[in-house]
């Protein structure tokens, strides 16, 4: 699955990427609100929309203005919408209930994605900062083992194995970069701030 380019005219109008668009109800107050401008709307799908016209007649400050008091945000470049859709694939592949060990998942989200692995790559290297298609899933990965600490009875080590990590001292040695404290510590530390008056 190939996303168009974005704002490129064509006979059948121009796309919209727009962020924030991750239900039905989404789809159906990103068409309202694109009506309400005066806009024919031919397509509206999750994280894209397709309007009637040029991308050079559209009133784009108007558009983004509509969409933000919607909670929406129109989307720069397709890189980005490319990486949203990549960063909310990641959490649901976070949360499934099937273990996903490191190696499998970049092959597995790329699955998801219907796109090839190196192409993933690419467009978080294109992002500022160039941070990496890795290190953004780790970071999502830990932010999650932090949910987890805080919000289960999960001992450390099944929290680890949930998270895809092959031991327990790789999860803790990766924790304590990126909390800067151990997973155990964490936990302590929470428990702590709740008994706390």
């Amino acid at each position: 699955m190939s996303l168009p380019p974005l704002l490129t005219p064509d006979d059948a109008g121009c796309v919209l990427y727009i962020k924030h668009m991750v239900c039905a109800r989404g789809i159906r107050v990103v068409r309202r609100e694109l009506e309400s401008l005066g806009l024919r709307v031919l397509d509206v799908r999750l994280g894209a929309a397709t309007v009637a016209g040029r991308a050079e007649q559209l009133d784009w400050a108007l558009i983004r203005q509509a969409l933000a008091a919607a909670g929406f945000a129109l989307l720069e470049s397709p890189a980005q919408a490319l990486v949203d859709r990549v960063k909310l694939a990641v959490a649901g592949l976070l949360r499934r209930a099937d273990t996903l060990r490191h190696r499998e998942f970049i092959p597995a989200l790329a699955r998801e994605m219907d796109l090839d692995s190196r192409r993933l790559h690419a467009a978080f290297a294109q992002l500022p900062g160039h941070e990496s298609l890795i290190s953004y899933i780790t970071s999502q990965r830990l932010a999650f083992a932090q949910e987890l600490l805080a919000t289960s009875r999960l001992d450390i080590g099944r929290i680890s194995r949930q998270l895809g990590y092959g031991s327990l001292a790789h999860f803790s040695g990766q924790f304590r970069r990126f909390a800067q404290c151990s997973p155990s510590a964490y936990r302590q530390q929470l428990e702590m701030s709740v008994v706390k008056p």
